[in-house]
């Protein structure tokens, strides 16, 4: 994909949920990511939404219908998004107030330190900051 105002290639994951809606609410409220988009049928499946990262980035979601199984349906991890944030302590106790199952902040390799949560169908999510990066900022 290509951003039509910068002629920049993206990478945008595009994860599936067997409850696109529920996903999309528990991840906003979780990561604070910003709705975006919401196309739902007339029946309230949501079959495609987008979240907003604050600095730009987009993650999309979907239902993809009868026979999908997902990460947790399947016992274990099928993918890991890694996203980038400042104020990494901050962003983690907010996931925590949410999901109460969230990893401690663990020091990385080459000056990065991180946490890992799953979402309740079990797509591991996993959120880095810089160990020079400056405290209590919001996610990117």
């Amino acid at each position: 994909m290509v951003d039509e105002e910068t002629s920049d290639p993206q990478v945008i994951p595009y994860l599936l949920y067997a409850d696109a809606g529920a996903a999309l609410d528990w991840l906003a409220a979780a990561f604070g990511f910003t709705v975006r988009r919401r196309d739902a049928r007339k029946d309230g499946i949501v079959r495609h939404a987008e979240l907003q990262l604050d600095r730009g980035g987009v993650i999309m979601l979907g239902s993809p219908g009868p026979g999908y199984r997902g990460p947790a349906s399947l016992g274990g991890a099928t993918q890991l998004v890694r996203i980038t944030v400042t104020g990494l302590e901050s962003h983690r106790d907010r996931a925590q107030a949410v999901t109460g199952q969230v990893s401690p902040v663990q020091p990385g390799p080459a000056g990065w330190r991180s946490y890992s949560v799953s979402d309740p169908e079990g797509h591991q999510w996993y959120f880095t900051e810089p160990t020079d990066a400056p405290s209590g900022a919001s996610a990117r």
